[in-house]
């Protein structure tokens, strides 16, 4: 069962949310929590659509069977939103699907080629419809396809979008392509609940039922619990408080693939969502705390000097999940210069993020820990709603709003006039 923990080494909460704090802001929290499940019965906002309704699911269900029936590979061509939530969950070794995601001029090639496209089948991504990377890579994917399959490739197709006249949607339309909707009110980077994510869990053999009830787990969590049982209005608290005193920037620190891999997710999450102007003009104040999603026990050796002795600007967020991984048999124990209490190369890592964390906690820089535990889909289904809440819970703490990109679309609209000039 996932837990969040505020100070994973010492007794008694960390120093840097002083003991009292939940108690002083509970009117404030309560009101947020009171305020957010009323939201989340409202048509229009996203908790509404998430966790999904049955029919929905059922849907996904039908398509990926009429996938598998096809082909034994998924390609998700999408990007950000529409990818980063997907990978999370097909991130198990021997995983069914792959994922197209940047425009690389210098790799593409390569990974198209790749691709068995004779036994593939392709899931174009695009909430929009319009997204520059996913349709230069759906296009490409599609040429293979078709050399592949001429007479099958449009029973090896499917879209994913929300309702609409983007560029994606009309060409399904035309050439009789299903399209699996996201709900209009659900943006990209909260979109892994919806067919963005639960349609590769389903070809990849992970029960999107299991997602759904992990996510009903975490709704529960973040709307029902008062207080410092919450683990998403902890973790907005930590961001708000530890912002106010200076903590411009979280690491989230991720050990083992599943867990880097949801490091991107939060940071893409965080990044867009809590990153604001709080009025007009070039002159207006800017708020957000800047996410950096970093990589176990391999970023000890790249950045954990300047963590424990740089600026103090930082706090750090763990993120863990249990996992045994490879027996040490005595002789591989012995080569390196591991004790015989030590079995597997779980427990390795295992001291390996403790001993990060406690190096992190004696030198002052604010810690919390959020564990997994069984990394299984219930789990996963649970976190991603809990962080997705709490970034909701975190903007009305920073009196924003945690939905639209502006600063994204600006990069969007730019780079189609560069390209549009040659």
């Amino acid at each position: 069962m996932p837990e969040l923990f505020l100070n994973p080494l010492l007794d008694g909460p960390t120093p840097h949310l002083a003991p009292d704090l939940f108690q002083r802001m509970a009117p404030a929290l309560e009101g947020l929590r009171h305020a957010l499940l009323a939201q989340a019965k409202e048509a229009t906002h996203p908790f509404h659509h998430l966790p999904p309704a049955p029919e929905a699911v059922h849907a996904v269900r039908s398509q990926a069977k009429a996938l598998r029936r096809e082909a034994e590979v998924l390609v998700v061509a999408g990007i950000g939103g529409s990818s980063l939530g997907p990978k999370v969950i097909c991130s198990r070794p021997g995983s069914s699907v792959r994922f197209l995601e940047g425009v690389d001029p210098e790799t593409l090639a390569g990974r198209l080629g790749a691709i068995p496209w004779n036994r593939a089948a392709l899931d174009i991504v695009s909430k929009s419809g319009g997204t520059l990377e996913t349709l230069t890579n759906a296009a490409l994917a599609l040429e293979h396809l078709k050399r592949a399959v001429p007479d099958r490739w449009r029973h090896r197709v499917v879209v994913t979008a929300s309702p609409g006249d983007g560029r994606l949607q009309r060409w399904a339309l035309e050439e009789g392509i299903p399209v699996l909707e996201i709900p209009p009110d659900v943006g990209g980077r909260y979109s892994v609940l919806t067919p963005v994510g639960l349609l590769p869990a389903a070809f990849d053999g992970v029960d999107p039922t299991a997602l759904v009830a992990g996510a009903r787990t975490g709704a529960d969590k973040s709307l029902l619990m008062q207080g410092s049982r919450n683990p998403a209005l902890s973790l907005a608290l930590a961001l708000f408080a530890l912002y106010s005193k200076g903590k411009l920037e979280v690491d989230l620190w991720g050990y083992g693939e599943r867990c880097k891999l949801l490091a991107l997710w939060i940071q893409q999450l965080w990044g867009e969502s809590l990153g604001r102007r709080l009025g007009e003009g070039p002159d207006a104040p800017r708020v957000g705390t800047t996410p950096l999603a970093c990589s176990g026990s391999e970023d000890q050796h790249s950045l954990l000097q300047l963590f424990v002795d740089g600026p103090a600007k930082r706090w750090v967020l763990l993120l863990t999940a249990d996992s045994a991984g490879p027996a040490l048999s005595h002789e591989a124990k012995s080569f390196a210069g591991l004790p015989e209490a030590v079995h597997n190369a779980g427990q390795v890592q295992r001291g390996l993020w403790r001993g990060t964390s406690r190096a992190l906690v004696e030198a002052g820089v604010p810690l919390a820990h959020y564990d997994l535990g069984a990394p299984d889909a219930h789990a996963l289904g649970e976190a991603f709603f809990v962080f997705m809440a709490a970034t909701i819970y975190a903007a009305a703490l920073f009196e924003i709003d945690p939905f639209g990109q502006p600063g994204v679309e600006a990069g969007k609209r730019f780079t189609r006039e560069f390209i549009e000039r040659g």
